[in-house]
């Protein structure tokens, strides 16, 4: 069974694995065929399962198992007990680059296995900030309308003679105008992080 789990800060691969005892003539061929797939995808991956295998015993069986594992570059992290009579059974394998699964611990389980359980070390998004802009929406101004208003204000109709007097005139009804024709709005927008390519190099050029 696989499962993919994934966001915007994490993506990982948790594959469930149960090798029924007796030693299946196939089963190494299958679990290479597994790792020939998953040792190609981008994210981490994580075998887990019951193995039935005497990790913790030197066997024919035990070393084709850990060449298997050694040819991947994989990692197998259970070195404890995780049956009732004793044996590594129960285990964790990842890329031997994994470094965000911490030791795995073991507790009373259901059956005659342990529970065997790892944390992992998943960063986490930054917090986003928010800020407020301020914008007009001028592609929402009917123009036919706009220009009657100019057209029959005092800029038009009684205009001032001095300059100082006919800046202000100009200032106060085009805003007027615009506060009628679009209005201040206020969004709350996303502060996003600067994309890793932009460099202060590049922003100097820009």
């Amino acid at each position: 069974m696989c499962l993919n789990i994934s966001n915007s800060c994490f993506s990982g691969h948790f594959i469930c694995i149960y090798r029924p005892p007796g030693h299946p003539a196939n089963f190494f061929e299958q679990f290479q065929d597994l790792l020939e797939n998953v040792v190609t995808i981008h994210s981490d991956f994580y075998i887990v399962g019951d193995f039935n295998l005497h990790l913790d015993t030197p066997s024919a069986t035990t070393t084709t198992f850990n060449d298997i594992l050694a040819s991947f570059d994989t990692t197998q992290h259970v070195n404890f007990p995780t049956h009732i009579h004793g044996h590594w059974l129960d285990i964790i394998i990842t890329r031997s680059s994994c470094k965000n699964i911490q030791t795995p611990t073991v507790v009373d389980g259901l059956s005659d296995h342990s529970t065997v359980i790892a944390n992992l070390k998943v960063r986490t998004s930054p917090a986003v900030s928010k800020h407020n802009v301020f914008y007009r929406a001028f592609h929402s101004i009917n123009i036919a309308a706009f220009m009657v208003d100019i057209t029959t204000s005092n800029l038009v109709t009684h205009p001032r003679e001095h300059l100082s007097e006919l800046y202000k005139q100009y200032h106060q009804i085009l805003k007027t105008l615009l506060d009628k024709h679009a209005p201040i709005k206020t969004k709350s927008v996303s502060q996003k992080p600067p994309a890793p390519w932009m460099t202060p190099g590049i922003i100097k050029s820009k």
